[in-house]
């Protein structure tokens, strides 16, 4: 991918409309920086913003987003060309500049552009435009043909197209590591809750933090050791699978992914399977016990399913386990990054990606815990336990597989 070294965006009101969390023209800031950080230019790129004349300068501004790294802003059009000329009415997707870059969408001389169009007979007067009828014209060559491209961009005509703009986007916002369950069942509502998240400063984080309480109530709710009480804890978990996603989708749309949010959405991910495991182990003792059953059977599975679980995580989080980065991604991109050794590793693919694909499909977090609502709806809460502690230990042993077979090759 060649430089990108100088962008011209055309702003009018437009750039003021707020879509999916952010101003339009901060969007389109974002967006290219995100290109710079990615081509991996090695200094700024020159965006050259240019407003409708007729705007005074309350309503002119600069994006001022802390992720802005790899931009620098002026009103100076210069003579140099532009590799790139857009307007705040073009809604972008994620890494939609890079598709507009390379296709060389929109490229003009800042000085030539407008009368090139005049000489060729589009401009919409019969003499040489000058002040706010040249800035219509440029603003107009900027337009994109087609004006939609789904899944890549979106031009907004007008404000009352932004609720649909947002749906579309939003529905694009999940992840190929997504199972079943959460492409059919979490993330259309998930992505409901989003945006009207989207319309508050909420950060991915701060909503990470506010929903970990579901699970710690989940697992009091479970030591209760009653039929309601698995069925109501099992829901809340349920709630919390569903919840969960909201704050990848506000990153993604936001342009606020980092290194520490997954970190703590691994977290706490992992805290909340340990709660599940503790509350299940200590609430089944509880009718074990009023039966006269050996009800400390029930918290030793409950303490090893635990255990398990926190050394599955410290293996899967172990680096360097033997990852062969240029290998072809296994699964067509279902994995998480810290799955991808286990699978080439442990031998699973030995049976076919079929066979590997649907057992981790059955296995995703996702479809687990719908299945464990629908064992304790039906009274087989001791199953769910019987189950996580099952799988946690072929997991366990695999990634001990991958590990080993990782630092021996």
């Amino acid at each position: 991918m060649k430089t990108l070294r100088r962008v011209l965006i055309l702003a009018d009101e437009s750039a003021e409309w707020m879509v999916a969390g952010l101003r339009q023209l901060e969007r389109l800031a974002l967006s290219i920086d995100e290109f710079a950080v990615e081509n991996k230019e090695t200094a700024p790129v020159l965006v050259c913003i240019i407003w409708r004349p007729d705007l005074d300068q309350a309503q002119r501004w600069v994006p001022t987003h802390e992720r802005l790294t790899m931009v620098a802003f002026t009103t100076d059009r210069g003579e140099e060309p532009f590799d790139l000329v857009l307007n705040t009415r073009l809604f972008l997707y994620r890494k939609a500049v890079r598709i507009l870059f390379s296709e060389g969408r929109a490229s003009a001389r800042p000085t030539t552009f407008a009368h090139d169009l005049f000489e060729s007979g589009d401009a919409p007067t019969q003499v040489a435009p000058t002040g706010e009828d040249l800035w219509k014209i440029q603003f107009r060559s900027a337009e994109l043909v087609p004006q939609n491209r789904i899944g890549v961009w979106s031009y907004i005509t007008d404000g009352e197209q932004i609720d649909e703009i947002e749906k579309e986007f939003l529905r694009d916002s999940g992840k190929s590591q997504d199972g079943f369950v959460s492409r059919h069942l979490n993330r259309p509502i998930s992505r409901l809750i989003t945006r009207l998240l989207l319309r508050f400063p909420t950060t991915p984080n701060a909503w990470t933090v506010f929903i970990f309480p579901i699970p710690v109530v989940a697992s009091l709710i479970l030591l209760q050791g009653t039929y309601w009480s698995f069925l109501w804890g099992l829901v809340l978990f349920q709630i919390f699978s569903v919840l969960d996603g909201c704050d990848g989708e506000l990153a993604r749309a936001k342009f606020l992914e980092s290194e520490r949010g997954r970190q703590l959405d691994d977290l706490f991910d992992i805290l909340s399977n340990i709660l599940l495991v503790l509350g299940l182990g200590f609430g089944l003792s509880q009718p074990a016990n009023s039966a006269g059953q050996f009800a400390w059977v029930y918290v030793i599975e409950g303490l090893v399913a635990a255990a398990l679980i926190g050394g599955n995580e410290y293996y899967l989080a172990t680096p360097d386990r033997g990852l062969d980065e240029g290998k072809a991604e296994p699964l067509d991109g279902a994995l998480y990054p810290r799955h991808r050794a286990l699978v080439q590793r442990s031998g699973i693919l030995v049976f076919g990606e079929r066979f590997a694909s649907g057992l981790i499909q059955f296995t995703k977090r996702d479809v687990a815990v719908l299945f464990f609502v629908f064992l304790a709806a039906i009274g087989c809460s001791a199953w769910i336990l019987h189950l996580l502690l099952a799988v946690t230990v072929a997991s366990l042993a695999l990634a001990v597989k991958a590990s080993v077979r990782g630092r021996s090759g």
